[in-house]
């Protein structure tokens, strides 16, 4: 019974630090919850007192108690480093350091969606959506640093505005390779640029609660799929007459039926759903992805992992964050800007991970 309750104690206290792997190592002070960590000295301390009532003759117990003492030393010394760092710089310093970490999402998304990839099959609504949240972090940016000149912000709004005319470049390149080829070769990519707004709807939207999906991301697939059925109609307009062709027309023109009516059934639930009552879904959604990510990834071998299941959970924490964000923007919620917190730091983890993954795949090649 004593080592059970031993052996308790211990994952009590690695759950506490996997936290703050999580939420705090090697991530900007500026940007850290210095209430959370206040809290996870609680949780360590309450295990300390609990192991300190335990016989002193137990093995063992020596070492839990050095390890408890050594994770509060750790952990009240880095309440008082970010709150230092935060005192140094200011809210505005800590917001400037927020829009760069956002930034850095945008960037990680540019990465795993279009770069060496082949600009014929690539998604232009999505690129669109992308330079148009890197302008507004640019904007941002832009207020901040009228009250504030320290940190990086001077360097990180140059790195926006070259993100945002290579994503312009980009744009249009991409626009340039859909003209360019056979028509059987057009035709092909076109299957490829539907089939992939398909497994966006069957990764985001396919036996997903409605509550927690956003109808501007379906309104985005909407976009790209109507333009591929434009371009579907006029290969054929222009005497491109082969079967597969003629199949993939139908198919499209029967998804955006299908994706017509879920935007409607999807803003009809979300405009009456309470506002808690979609903190809480979203707060669902990113459990969800954790515990899809913890059962496939966590503690795997990098080289064997699905690197396409692991962008589109980095996908499904983008969504997540986004309606966060857009609800933080609106009416400030404590519980909100507590999960929002959390999405951003599992998002930053999966985003790592995704590099990790990637490039222990690149080298058992």
């Amino acid at each position: 019974m004593t080592a059970a309750l031993m052996n308790s104690m211990h994952e009590r206290l690695d759950g506490v630090h996997a936290q703050y792997h999580l939420h705090f190592a090697g991530q900007p002070r500026v940007t850290r919850n210095e209430e959370m960590m206040r809290l996870m000295i609680e949780q360590a301390n309450s295990i300390h007192v609990e192991a300190q009532d335990l016989s002193p003759h137990l093995k063992g117990l020596d070492d839990l108690l050095k390890l408890c003492l050594e994770r509060l030393e750790l952990y009240r010394g880095e309440v008082t480093e970010i709150e230092r760092a935060k005192e140094q710089v200011g809210p505005s310093g800590v917001e400037a350091a927020m829009l760069g970490t956002r930034a850095n999402f945008v960037f990680a998304r540019y990465r795993r969606h279009f770069a060496g990839r082949s600009r014929s099959t690539r998604d232009l609504a999505l690129l669109m959506e992308m330079t148009r949240d890197l302008q507004r972090i640019h904007e941002q940016m832009s207020e901040v640093s009228q009250v504030f000149a320290g940190g990086t912000l001077a360097r990180d709004m140059e790195v926006v505005g070259e993100y945002i005319e290579m994503f312009r470049s980009e744009h249009t390149e991409i626009g340039t390779s859909r003209g360019s080829g056979s028509q059987d070769e057009q035709a092909s990519a076109l299957a490829a640029l539907a089939n992939e707004q398909f497994e966006w709807y069957r990764l985001h939207f396919a036996g997903q609660p409605r509550v927690s999906r956003r109808p501007e991301l379906l309104e985005r697939m909407i976009s790209g799929l109507e333009t591929v059925l434009e371009r579907m109609r006029a290969l054929k307009d222009n005497g491109f007459h082969v079967q597969y062709n003629d199949d993939n027309l139908q198919v499209v023109t029967e998804r955006l039926g299908m994706w017509r009516q879920e935007i409607i059934a999807i803003r009809d639930v979300r405009s009456q759903t309470p506002l808690l009552s979609m903190v809480e879904a979203l707060s669902e959604a990113v459990d969800v992805v954790l515990e899809l990510y913890n059962e496939r990834f966590a503690g795997q071998n990098r080289a064997t992992r699905d690197v396409e299941l692991l962008c589109a959970l980095c996908d499904r924490l983008c969504e997540i964050e986004r309606q966060m964000e857009k609800i933080a923007t609106v009416q400030p919620l404590t519980a909100n800007e507590r999960n929002l917190e959390m999405a951003r730091d599992a998002l930053g983890m999966l985003e790592e991970e995704w590099s990790e993954v990637s490039e222990a795949q690149a080298n058992n090649d």
